[in-house]
C-alpha cells in the first residue's frame, strides 16, 4: 500500500511539473480513494474487535457466574446424591441381612415338617410321633405369622429405600443441564478467542445466542440485545471483517 502511494505521489509531481491539472486531479482522487479504503478497513477491524469483545464479555460473565455459584451448588448436590445413595444401599443391605436368617429358619422348618408329613402319608408314623408333629405344625404356624410380618416389614423398608431414585434423578438431570450449559459457553468462548482478524471468505451464518436463563421482565430486552448482536455480526461478516 505504501508503494502505491509513493508511485502516485511521483506521478502527481510529474503532472504538476508539466502543468497537467486534469491528470493531477485524477491522481489526487486516487490518493483520496486509497486513504478512504485504509480508513474503512481500519474502522471495520476495530468494530469487529469491539463486537467480539462484547460477546466475549457476556460469555465470560456467564462462566464466572457458574464458577462462583452454580458449580459449587452442583458439587453439593452431587455429594447429597452420594449420601442418599449410600443411605439407601445401607438400608437395603440391613433389611436383607435381617431377613436372611428368618428365611433360612422357615426353610429348615418346612423341610423337617415335609419329611414328617411324608412318613405320615406312608403310614410309617406312630401315634405318639403324630402328636408331636401336630404340635410342631401349630408352632410352625405361629412362627410363620411372625416371620411373615417381619419379612413384610423388611420388604417395605427396601421399597422405601428406593425412593431416593426420584430425588437423585432430578438432581443429576439438573447437574447434566449445568454441564451442557457450561460446555456451550466454553465452546463459544473458544470460538471467540481463536477467531482471526482478516477478510472472511464467506458470510457467517451461525447466530451467536447469549447464554443465560429466561428472566421475567428482562427476557424481551435480552432478546433485543441478542438480535442486535447477531445483526452486527452478520453486517461485519458481509463486509469482510
Amino acid at each position: 500500500m505504501n508503494n502505491d502511494l509513493l508511485s502516485l505521489a511521483r506521478e502527481l509531481v510529474t503532472a504538476l511539473e508539466k502543468g497537467d491539472e486534469a491528470v493531477a486531479d485524477e491522481i489526487l482522487d486516487q490518493v483520496a480513494g486509497v486513504r478512504e479504503t485504509q480508513l474503512f478497513k481500519e474502522v471495520g477491524r476495530l468494530t469487529r474487535q469491539l463486537h467480539d469483545t462484547m460477546v466475549s464479555f457476556s460469555v465470560d460473565s456467564k462462566i464466572t457466574a457458574m464458577a462462583e455459584h452454580e458449580i459449587p451448588d452442583a458439587k453439593e448436590r452431587l455429594h447429597y446424591v452420594i449420601a442418599m445413595t449410600e443411605q439407601a444401599a445401607n438400608q437395603t443391605l440391613t433389611a436383607v441381612e435381617d431377613l436372611l436368617p428368618v428365611s433360612d429358619e422357615l426353610s429348615a422348618q418346612v423341610n423337617q415338617l415335609a419329611g414328617q408329613w411324608n412318613r405320615f402319608l406312608d403310614r410309617e408314623m406312630p401315634f405318639d410321633e403324630f402328636k408331636a408333629m401336630s404340635a410342631d405344625l401349630s408352632q410352625y404356624f405361629n412362627q410363620s405369622r411372625q416371620a411373615m410380618d417381619k419379612i413384610q416389614a423388611g420388604l417395605n423398608d427396601i421399597l422405601m429405600a428406593q425412593g431416593f431414585q426420584d430425588i437423585t434423578g432430578q438432581i443429576i438431570r439438573r447437574v447434566i443441564d449445568l454441564v451442557q450449559d457450561l460446555e456451550t459457553s466454553m465452546v463459544n468462548l473458544i470460538k471467540i478467542s481463536s477467531r482471526k482478524v482478516g477478510p472472511s471468505t464467506q458470510t457467517a451464518d451461525a447466530h451467536h445466542e447469549l447464554p443465560g436463563p429466561v428472566v421475567p421482565g428482562v427476557d424481551d430486552r435480552e432478546g433485543d440485545v441478542a438480535t442486535s448482536q447477531i445483526d452486527v455480526d452478520d453486517l461485519l461478516s458481509s463486509l469482510g471483517f
